[in-house]
């Protein structure tokens, strides 16, 4: 099978192609794959990580209050068409996965109009600019969550959840996790991650929190950002509490398995793996991604008692150290919250985007 994917700019995005890159290569062990995103995306990164050749085109995001970027922005829009529909020329798939973000939108809308089945995948819970505008071609549209906010034709769609990973399916037991961490076996441990990037609000208002908490009160895992990394060890090393600070886990399935809770940014994939994992979480959605599709996910997890939700203007140490402590000192709480969390979980939402892929290229009788 020949399969073409498009998508990136976030971990929200390629997080889940990966998903998906890996169950079809599961089935089909003659997978043709080429991923077509951005040069030096994080789309391009993750590709090279797992071994598939990528395209580049040089579009980029439409300026909302640049306007005078526009017509240059346009001009870059038509040029990623035309170097899309050479590429689709070349490589011939049989099918196009747009994970989103306005990279996936030349080729997805190229394949479209020439004939190619198109499957695209929503993963927040409001519908973005790149999927409202192929929605209506689309062949398959699979979405994370069942009251997905925009327009889109509702017989094409799917509610399937997020693809995640296959580590996040089968985590290590938590005593193992934290016996590999260095961390205490019967301590709380808290994961504080604010993306790959880092979040500079979290990671300020943590670092004024930490010298609150004592030894047997709680430990921490503390994801930075490399930006972050310097400043959160001069704090941790002040610190009464256990912390281990890391700019960027490479493990993030058994850092999750350790904690008891876990404060983070609310993108579609940290969500979809908090469900997955069943973990209880206190969400501060970035205050300016699009759409202000953060914080929807974040009420959607709090609408079920999954998550508490902290706006970022709010998160400051004393609110934060204040919502930790609360929430460690309440652990049939957590227990409830991760229970809820499980609820939201589609683990099978891969297999089932697949499934689809395969039907669309072979039909019924052969997608098994």
């Amino acid at each position: 099978m020949r399969v073409m994917i498009t998508g990136g700019g976030t971990g929200g995005h390629t997080s889940p192609a990966v998903a998906v890159l890996e169950e079809l290569r599961r089935r089909d062990p003659q997978l043709v794959v080429q991923w077509v995103g951005r040069r030096g995306g994080m789309e391009e990164q993750v590709s090279q990580m797992y071994g598939v050749p990528f395209r580049a085109l040089p579009v980029e995001g439409w300026p909302r209050t640049a306007k005078w970027r526009r017509p240059w922005v346009a001009m870059k829009l038509a040029w990623s068409i035309f170097r899309a529909s050479v590429g689709l020329y070349r490589f011939r798939p049989q099918v196009v996965l747009g994970v989103g973000g306005y990279v996936s939108l030349p080729l997805a809308w190229v394949a479209q109009r020439m004939g190619v089945h198109t499957v695209l995948h929503e993963q927040n819970k409001r519908l973005g600019m790149a999927n409202r505008i192929l929605a209506p071609r689309a062949s398959r549209l699979y979405l994370s969550y069942e009251d997905t906010l925009g327009a889109y034709p509702r017989d094409k769609a799917i509610v399937v959840g997020n693809p995640v990973r296959t580590g996040f399916a089968a985590p290590p037991e938590k005593r193992v996790a934290r016996e590999a961490l260095g961390l205490e076996p019967d301590i709380p441990v808290v994961l504080i991650c604010g993306g790959s990037q880092g979040a500079r609000s979290i990671n300020e208002a943590i670092a004024g929190a930490l010298p609150g908490f004592a030894t047997e009160e709680a430990q921490f895992i503390w994801m930075t950002g490399k930006s972050g990394a310097d400043a959160a060890r001069q704090v941790a090393s002040s610190a009464t509490a256990k912390v281990k600070v890391f700019p960027y886990i490479e493990d993030m399935v058994t850092a999750c398995a350790a904690a008891d809770l876990m404060v983070s940014r609310s993108g579609a994939s940290t969500t979809a793996e908090l469900a997955v994992l069943g973990k209880p979480s206190l969400l501060v959605p970035y205050p300016y991604a699009t759409d202000n599709h953060q914080e929807q996910n974040a009420r959607a997890f709090e609408q079920v008692g999954a998550a508490e939700v902290l706006l970022d203007g709010e998160c400051t140490p004393e609110t934060l150290g204040g919502r930790i402590r609360a929430l460690l000192s309440e652990p049939g709480r957590l227990e409830e919250m991760g229970a809820a969390a499980l609820s939201l979980a589609k683990p099978q939402a891969a297999d089932t985007i697949v499934e689809g892929i395969m039907t669309l290229v072979f039909g019924e009788a052969n997608s098994q």
